[in-house]
């Protein structure tokens, strides 16, 4: 019997009894929509959501808005199979099924696409905008590269907002919180003509943080975006336009690091690390923030002809990104340690579709031109302090005391007074890598439906897409002006010919000693010191899809899938010349849809199985064997994937609605052996075995107006770890620190409006159960400190809303 027969049924089994006792629903959206049908363009086409072949979740605006998500960062818990790590705000990595990366850099993508209304988001920095004035979001599972292009090999998330109206509409909101949460949302949508109508909207998230920094007394963990939408819809007899622009600013504090070392330097490894949420906050970088500035206009125009519709579709997106952040989670000068990035991206994007309906075919077929450029300026900050803590520990030598004890030591001998007060100790000392990236990508497709008969369809698309991309490094001589006044001023007084010459140092060692002290320990490669050095890629793919779906009966549907998908390759932002190969990944998939009208009850269930070769990420090894120090090197792995897809939403009556989703997945590596030499074929890639979410909504009638109840719970699974990520640290099974545990959220939500509907009251939790988790970073262990990050505690706010 095969490992997921084994156990799979008790796994069902214990969900579904978890969702019976807790009688709670994944999404509240379906509780929101009514007797509605759940319409989705999954597929390029509005279509019912129970005909649509693929594993989709969605969620509507309305719910996003009731329960308080931000963004996609607190959407994931309740999609099983969704993992999102927003530990920096900036440099999120998004899993879908276990495939993700945790490249940050700008060469390359992620493998599961994120879309605004169609538009891809680009590069890590743009792509968690907070939602302003969305209509749904749709989670498609599995390879989506046929419809969507080269970078969802994984999988897709499209965001769509609301359009204009052609009516006055206008409402706000507030909400006040715990740790002080404020939160404001207005929108005000009107017609200008009979053809023409305007909407705009704002959003401003706010709050204080929810840590206190020991360091400096300030707060951290803190969270800042205001944002700004407008659009224009103009509706002629058949034709129409859409013009739209979108504006964001986000500024935040660094992410807060807790030290698992209690503060201390101390190599001992996971065996001696101690719990971080017992560990006083202490973290002393300068500067320690997060931002974003973004800017992104669209227009979409939709005009049919005599044998179709042609829509187009342009899009200009910009941002620009920075992270600066501690890496040693605490303020000893002997560990000081700090990162940052700063990054601009720009992107234009122009897609041409035509769709119709031929006889017995659906068709869609299109063209696209995508073209990106991108520049980031990456930074480590140390302390000859610490660089003395670094050396040492890779090669026995502290430079910077033994050259300062010998200056001290010569000046006292030789009476020397300036030599006396030489101290090389505590002067900053900066590294930057300069990169900057062009890239290009064409495609075309077609996907066409052919009803074979009135239950049966064949679906054939592919997709033919071709990238190339120009990349170029630049990593200068370290900045370090304090030391090398010190060094300018020993240098002009022959300080080490005379420890040569006093046999305090051979010539040998002097030498060694002199050229430490002007080397970069971190961005060293001497192909790109001086000038940029620049590479050239392209690559070609072809991504083919077939789906055969079979309506059983009226309310009945299966089908079956085989897809493929393609991630285009790219270049390791931190190893000059590193460069990825493309990525590629199969998927089997078999599904069952359907509703059952006596009861109110409709489901979607489906079984997958894929093999992605190829996946290439950029993992921190902890020590490099020739400095000593962390490093980022890119890997590449095949994987596999086997898993089951399972949700249903029931309507019980008229006040109460239930709903329920969960995945198993069983992923392992096929072939990959870890930068640290461990061989993991056959052992767990990381991701849990489990992932569900459950929840309930009601709406009844009460005090002369409509009382409404929200609870929703999300549950991930501890992490399955292997012989790699317990020897660093990364995931402990069964460890008093939880790093890996099995992760819950719980949010609620308790409103009341008024019998006219225009205004209302409410009282929303996030994470209701107060479940703070952590997960490891092992840069700090180059200075002796590795730490964590921490998920933010709960959230209590009032809210009042109102409407015309």
């Amino acid at each position: 019997m095969s490992l997921i027969q084994q156990r799979l049924p008790l796994r069902l089994c214990a969900s579904a009894v978890s969702v019976a006792l807790a009688s709670m629903a994944a999404s509240v959206s379906y509780a929101q929509e009514s007797e509605q049908v759940v319409v989705v363009t999954a597929q390029s086409r509005s279509q019912q959501i129970q005909n649509v072949p693929i594993a989709v979740q969605t969620m509507s605006g309305a719910a996003l808005k009731d329960m308080g998500m931000a963004s996609l960062a607190d959407v994931d818990a309740f999609v099983p199979g969704l993992a999102i790590d927003t530990s920096q705000s900036t440099r999120p990595s998004v899993y879908l099924r276990g495939v993700g990366t945790q490249d940050f850099g700008i060469g390359t993508d992620s493998p599961v696409g994120i879309y605004s209304d169609g538009v891809y988001t680009g590069k890590n920095g743009g792509s968690l905008l907070n939602f302003n004035d969305v209509k749904r979001i749709e989670v498609l599972k599995g390879p989506q590269g046929t419809l969507f292009g080269r970078n969802a090999a994984a999988g897709a998330i499209s965001i769509v907002t609301n359009e204009p109206i052609n009516r006055v509409q206008a409402s706000g909101q507030v909400r006040v919180g715990s740790r002080g949460t404020r939160d404001v949302e207005l929108l005000y949508n009107t017609p200008l003509t009979d053809s023409l109508s305007f909407r705009i909207s704002a959003v401003s998230q706010q709050d204080d943080g929810w840590a206190r920094n020991a360091y400096n007394g300030k707060r951290m963990g803190d969270e800042g975006d205001r944002g700004f939408r407008a659009a224009v819809r103009w509706q002629g007899e058949a034709a129409s336009a859409t013009l739209s622009w979108e504006h964001e600013v986000m500024r935040a504090s660094g992410p807060p690091v807790f030290s698992l070392t209690g503060n201390k330097i101390n190599y001992g490894g996971p065996s001696t690390w101690t719990d971080p949420l017992k560990t006083q906050l202490n973290n002393d970088a300068e500067p320690n923030m997060q931002g974003r500035t973004f800017d992104g206009v669209t227009l979409r125009v939709e005009q049919p002809l005599s044998f179709a519709t042609l829509t187009s579709t342009t899009a200009y997106r910009h941002y620009n990104a920075q992270n600066w952040q501690d890496n040693d989670a605490g303020a000893n000068p002997a560990a000081a340690l700090s990162t940052g990035i700063v990054e601009a991206n720009s992107t234009w994007q122009q897609e041409f579709k035509l769709s119709g309906e031929t006889g017995k075919l659906n068709w869609i077929t299109g063209v696209s031109a995508y073209r990106e450029r991108a520049a980031s300026e990456q930074s480590v900050t140390a302390t000859t302090t610490s660089l003395d803590t670094i050396i040492k520990r890779s090669a026995g030598l502290a430079p910077y005391s033994t050259l300062t004890a010998l200056a001290q030591g010569l000046g006292k001998a030789t009476g020397n007074t300036a030599l006396q007060g030489v101290n090389l100790l505590g002067q900053s000392w900066s590294e930057f890598m300069h990169d900057k990236g062009e890239y290009r990508a064409y495609a075309v497709y077609g996907d066409a439906i052919w009803h074979v008969s009135d239950k049966t369809n064949l679906t054939l698309g592919g997709r033919y897409t071709h990238d190339q991309k120009s990349f170029s490094w630049y990593n200068p001589s370290r900045t370090a002006p304090g030391l090398d006044a010190t060094l300018a001023a020993l240098n002009a007084g022959n300080f080490f010919n005379s420890l040569v010459a006093a046999k305090l140092l051979t010539a040998t060692q002097a030498a060694t000693l002199k050229a430490v002290t002007t080397s970069n320990i971190q961005f060293t490669n001497p192909g790109s010191s001086k000038a940029a050095f620049n590479a050239d890629k392209s690559w070609n793919n072809f991504s083919p899809r077939v789906v055969l779906d079979h309506h059983l009966s009226a309310d009945h549907m299966g089908y079956l899938s085989w897809s493929k998908g393609y991630q285009s390759g790219g270049f390791d932002a931190v190893g000059v010349n590193g460069q990825y190969d493309k990525e590629l990944v199969t998927n089997l998939e078999a599904g069952m849809k359907g509703t059952f009208k006596p009861i109110n009850l409709t489901y979607g269930a489906s079984v997958f199985r894929y093999k992605y070769t190829n996946l290439q990420s950029l993992t921190l090894v902890p020590a490099s064997a020739t400095s000593g120090i962390p490093s980022y090197q890119i890997v590449n792995s095949d994987q596999d994937g086997t898993g089951v897809d399972l949700e249903a939403q029931w309507k019980l009556n008229r006040i109460w609605r239930f709903n329920g989703s969960l995945e198993y997945l069983d992923q392992t590596y096929a072939n990959y052996v870890a930068p640290t030499g461990v061989n993991l074929d056959g052992q767990a890639a990381g991701a849990p075995y489990l992932s569900a979410s459950a929840g309930v909504s009601a709406r009844w009638p009460a005090w002369d107006g409509n009382a409404d109840v929200g609870l929703m719970v999300g549950y991930q699974g501890e992490k399955r770890c292997n012989a790699d990520t317990r020897q660093t640290g990364t995931c402990l099974q069964g460890g008093a620190l939880g790093i890996g545990q099995a992760r819950e959220r719980v949010d609620l939500r308790l409103a009341w409006s008024a019998p006219s509907s225009r205004w209302g009251i409410g009282l929303v939790v996030n994470n209701l159960t107060n479940k703070q988790y952590v997960s490891v970073s092992t840069l700090g262990s180059a200075v002796g400190s590795p730490y964590v990050y921490v998920t933010k505690p709960r959230v209590i706010a009032l809210e009042l809303r109102a409407q015309l």
